[in-house]
């Protein structure tokens, strides 16, 4: 993920005072009321408060109207700007034609570094993992071809970092500090496998895209952000999904949202659905399949392609990022070895493969 720093001081709290958000929608009440409604209270849920610290927030308001009660969602963040990004890509996916996969922005506040959007209805793949674990298997076509229709569009937005080697360096180094400061014991491998990586990407690298071909890139594509609906056991709504949570969106190699992807599925497939494992696989076959049809292009020097070679690539690479997520995150000592030795392995075998 690509972190930028914004240069200026966000009071965060304000976003859980009601008086100021309550004047704050009425002065913007065109971007969240029809005409005719006239907002008459307002209750603040907050959401989500990353490790407790009021920094990076998810807060939902019940805008209540002489009409009735309308939902709005909202992210805030203290330091980044990824509230920026998120609505900046909503407006540019309404913009191409693919709005609909997406959920409506509403509104981006600058002074609280804060966007709105419009609540997409639905839960998320992740959560119905253990639930319906051949539902994602129904699902796989249309979401790759859903995908390639957005790396398919050739126009860079100007408001997204770009991700160039020495971003690729920089998030790097925050990946081996985290290794090494919560999880030592593993950092003699972590170190190896990511050191053993980038010399893979020397090696190929006239096989790797240049700026010129870079695309819109999701950043952390996977089951948890995309949402879809179920009323019932007999319903079935289909090929229904929206994508969400694009604040971490940059310009780089589509292959890098592929490759996450499909590391992704087989690390949640192990945790929520472990008896289902071989359905991560079926699912991996589908998504190539729907996605690039074939793995054409340039032949490298040992007979694979250039999509093969960046494939392999971005997915190590995902591996690696996971681990160095567990080794912050997971507060269990059992879980995390657990974790990291299982993505470590899995790392290790895909790098000897290349």
């Amino acid at each position: 993920m690509i972190f930028i720093s914004i240069n200026r001081k966000i009071d965060t709290r304000k976003a859980l005072d009601k008086a100021y958000m309550l004047s704050l929608f009425k002065r913007r009440r065109e971007k969240f009321l029809s005409k005719r409604e006239k907002l008459v209270d307002i209750h603040i849920d907050l959401v989500r408060n990353f490790r407790g610290k009021f920094r990076n927030m998810s807060l939902k308001y019940e805008l209540i109207t002489n009409y009735g009660t309308t939902t709005v969602r909202a992210k805030i963040h203290k330091r980044q700007d990824t509230p920026y990004r998120a609505h900046n890509t909503l407006e540019w996916f309404k913009a191409h034609g693919l709005g609909k996969y997406t959920a409506q922005t509403l509104d981006y506040y600058r002074p609280l570094n804060m966007f709105f959007y419009k609540e997409a209805p639905g839960i998320s793949f992740e959560e119905l993992m253990s639930q319906k674990p051949r539902f994602h298997i129904q699902f796989t076509p249309s979401i790759a071809q859903f995908l390639k229709k957005v790396h398919n569009i050739s126009a860079q937005p100007r408001f997204l970092p770009i991700k160039d080697e020495e971003q690729e360096k920089k998030e790097r180094r925050h990946w081996f500090f985290l290794v090494r400061k919560c999880a030592p014991q593993f950092y003699p491998l972590f170190s190896d496998n990511l050191k053993k990586l980038w010399r893979v990407r020397k090696q190929y690298e006239d096989l790797f895209l240049d700026r010129s071909q870079f695309r819109l890139v999701h950043g952390d594509f996977h089951w948890g952000n995309i949402l879809t609906k179920i009323k019932n056991q007999k319903s079935k709504i289909k090929n229904y999904f929206k994508v969400i949570d694009f604040g971490y969106a940059f310009l780089g190699d589509p292959l890098e949202d592929v490759g996450g992807f499909l590391a992704q599925t087989d690390s949640m497939f192990h945790y929520y659905a472990p008896d289902f494992i071989l359905n991560a696989d079926i699912i991996r076959k589908r998504f190539i399949k729907n996605y690039f049809g074939s793995l054409g292009g340039p032949t490298s020097r040992q007979g694979r392609t250039s999509e093969q070679i960046r494939l392999y690539y971005f997915e190590i690479q995902k591996i690696l990022e996971m681990a160095a997520i567990v080794a912050f995150l997971e507060q269990n000592p059992e879980s995390k070895a657990k974790g990291m030795k299982r993505l470590l392995t899995k790392a290790e075998e895909k790098i000897k493969s290349l």
